[in-house]
């Protein structure tokens, strides 16, 4: 069965097709027999309500594709280009891997914790150290309140933990 509210679309929508081909055979634009240009007439008189039908039903659900960059887009370079995700990498890596340099993850991980304690929650992790703690997790915590003194090689499982912590801020 057909929704009522479809049914207020697509009957009108036929009869006008229907009316449109009658006007059309009479002014001379289809120029078959009355049998061929009925048959048309009819059969587009079903279909196209049932493409319309079939667009709105699917057409909301569909995002509009754009075809050409814009200005803006072209002069973004692309995330694998960039060169703070680029130093992060390295830091990262080297963090991991190095045991010669001092850690520059800490520091960085430190100000993104900060930033999510301040924005999502008003505390200041600098000011307010008791509310901050009370937000944190207590892996996060111990990671934030004591940084790295030497330059050996960071655990892995620690910074995965201290980067979780932060997304769930």
């Amino acid at each position: 069965m057909i929704p009522r509210e479809v049914r207020g679309t697509l009957l009108p929508l036929g009869g006008g097709v229907l009316l449109l081909g009658a006007l059309l055979f009479f002014v001379g634009s289809l120029q078959h027999s009355l049998a061929e240009a009925a048959a048309v007439v009819v059969l587009a008189a079903l279909v196209l309500p049932l493409l319309v039908l079939a667009i709105t039903r699917t057409g909301r659900y569909a995002e509009r594709a754009w075809w050409a960059s814009t200005p803006r887009q072209e002069s973004v370079a692309p995330s694998a280009m960039d060169y703070r995700l680029l130093s992060i990498r390295r830091d990262l890596r080297d963090a991991l891997e190095r045991d010669d340099r001092p850690d520059p993850v800490h520091p960085l991980l430190r100000e993104l914790a900060a930033e999510r304690l301040r924005s999502h929650h008003g505390v200041d992790l600098d000011t307010q150290p008791d509310a901050a703690r009370a937000l944190v997790d207590p892996h996060l915590w111990r990671y934030l309140t004591t940084p790295p003194t030497d330059t050996r090689k960071r655990s892995r499982t620690a910074l995965h933990t201290a980067i979780e912590g932060i997304e769930k801020l």
